[in-house]
């Protein structure tokens, strides 16, 4: 596989999970380093990050207002 735009940089283990809004704005990534991170998509700008314990799934409400 070719990078065909600037990569997301930010996790320190491997992703467990990905999910994009419905709108293309937000992307939200899980990783083993247990933490969230939330990005805008299109610029890769990372807006936030949260640190959890053993995340598997995320889920993105329809409206990209809450994440489970």
């Amino acid at each position: 596989l070719e990078t065909v735009r600037t990569p997301f940089k930010g996790h320190t283990d491997l992703i467990s999970g990905l999910v994009l809004s419905f709108d293309d704005a937000l992307l939200a990534s899980a990783s083993w380093d247990n933490t969230i991170k939330l990005w805008a998509f299109e610029s890769r700008q990372l807006l936030a990050s949260f640190h959890v314990q053993d995340i598997y799934r995320l889920i993105l409400s329809p409206n990209s207002r809450q994440l489970a």
